[in-house]
C-alpha cells in the first residue's frame, strides 16, 4: 500500500438519525419548511422518510437542541422562528457556564462591530442619527433602570447594524450581541456601569454626526472593551 493510500481516512457513515436531521435542515434551507410550520405527525413523517420512529425521534431531539425544531405539549413539532435567540440558545448556555469563552466573544465583537461602526459613520441617514440621539437622551433617564437600559441598548445597536444595509453583517452582529447579553445582565446591575455605557454611546453618536469613520471605530472598540471588562468584573473572571 502506498503512503498516499494509507493516508486516506475511512468513509464516514452517518447514522439514520443524522440523515433525517440533514433532510429536515435541507427542507428549511430551501424554504420548503418555513418558521412556524408544523411537521406531520410522527408516524406519518417516519413513513414519508422511510425510517423508524426511534430514529426520527433522535433526529428531532437533535434539531430541538439546535433550536430549529420546537415541540408543543399535545401539539406536535414545529419549525422554530429561526431567529438568533432560538438558534444560538446552545451557545448562550455554553457562554453562561464557561467564562473562558467571554474573551473570544469580545474579540469577535471587536472585529465585527468595529468595522460596522466605520460603515455606519458613512451610511447612517439623517433619520438614523436623529433616532440615535433620541435614544441617548432616553438612556440618560434609564441609568438606574437596568432592564429599561438594556432594551434601549439593543435598539441603539440594532440601528447601527442595520444602517450598513448588509444583511450578513446585521445577522452576525445581532447574533454576537444576543450571546453577549447572556453574560451582560449581572454587569448592568453594578453601580456606574450604565453611566459608562451612556458616555460611550454619546461618543459614538458624536463620531457618527461628524461622519468620522476612524473616530467611530475607535469609539466602538472602547465601548466594547468597557463592556467586556465590567462584565468580567461582575462575573469575578478578571484577574
Amino acid at each position: 500500500m502506498t503512503d498516499a493510500l494509507a493516508a486516506i481516512s475511512p468513509v464516514e457513515r452517518n447514522s439514520v438519525a443524522d440523515q433525517v436531521a440533514k433532510k429536515i435542515l435541507d427542507l428549511v434551507r430551501t424554504g420548503n419548511l418555513k418558521p412556524g410550520d408544523q411537521l406531520p405527525p410522527e408516524r406519518d413523517l417516519a413513513q414519508m422518510l422511510q425510517v423508524s420512529r426511534p430514529s426520527l425521534r433522535e433526529a428531532l431531539r437533535g434539531l430541538q437542541i439546535l433550536g430549529v425544531v420546537k415541540s408543543r405539549q399535545g401539539g406536535g413539532a414545529f419549525i422554530s422562528s429561526l431567529d438568533a435567540a432560538d438558534l444560538l440558545a446552545p451557545l448562550q448556555f455554553l457562554i453562561t457556564l464557561n467564562t473562558e469563552n467571554a474573551p473570544a466573544l469580545y474579540e469577535s465583537r471587536t472585529l465585527v462591530d468595529g468595522g460596522i461602526a466605520r460603515m455606519a459613520a458613512e451610511r447612517l441617514s439623517a433619520a438614523d442619527l436623529a433616532r440615535l440621539r433620541s435614544m441617548v437622551e432616553l438612556q440618560a433617564d434609564l441609568v438606574n433602570d437596568p432592564l429599561g437600559f438594556r432594551v434601549s441598548d439593543l435598539e441603539f445597536h440594532q440601528t447601527i447594524m442595520e444602517s450598513t444595509g448588509n444583511p450578513f453583517l446585521v445577522r452576525v452582529s445581532h447574533s454576537l450581541y444576543v450571546l453577549g447579553m447572556e453574560y451582560r445582565r449581572a454587569a448592568s446591575e453594578t453601580p456606574g456601569v450604565l453611566r459608562r455605557s451612556l458616555a460611550d454611546h454619546e461618543e459614538l453618536v458624536a463620531a457618527f454626526a461628524a461622519r468620522d469613520a476612524d473616530a467611530a471605530e475607535k469609539a466602538m472598540i472602547r465601548h466594547l472593551r468597557n463592556v467586556h471588562l465590567t462584565t468580567l468584573d461582575a462575573m469575578g473572571g478578571r484577574e
